[in-house]
């Protein structure tokens, strides 16, 4: 039994780990949390760069485009200097609770709390 561990289980234990930590170390990691597209009511959108006005969308095609949004914000390790962001989302989710999301060109603002992006994005710009 020793041997089957050793000689096939701990290689393939062993390269998962490495191969996780090898893409987290790539792409960064992904935003915990996000809302399912199934959960969410209605979306608001406010662009300070653009207007002050708040876009409101209720179709499934748009909330479900930006739910998927959120997968392009994988983070990285650290905290950055706080700016302010350009755009903030608010998702309603149909049990009555609100989850905001504020970004700027490399900061995302996930629970109040800034997170460094991996990679700079000109999503919001």
């Amino acid at each position: 039994m020793k041997k089957i561990i050793k000689q096939y289980i701990l290689p393939v234990v062993l390269s998962m780990v490495f191969v996780s930590i090898g893409f987290f170390w790539l792409y960064g990691i992904p935003l915990i949390g996000q809302p399912e597209k199934e959960d969410v009511s209605y979306i608001e959108i406010a662009d300070t760069n653009l207007t002050d006005d708040i876009r409101t969308f209720t179709e499934y095609e748009d909330i479900e485009k930006a739910v998927n949004m959120l997968s392009f914000l994988n983070n990285q390790l650290g905290i950055l200097e706080q700016e302010a962001p350009f755009i903030t989302i608010t998702y309603h989710l149909k049990n009555g609770e609100k989850v905001d999301i504020s970004a700027n060109k490399d900061t995302v603002y996930w629970e109040a709390k800034p997170i460094p992006l991996k990679t700079i994005t000109e999503l919001f710009l």
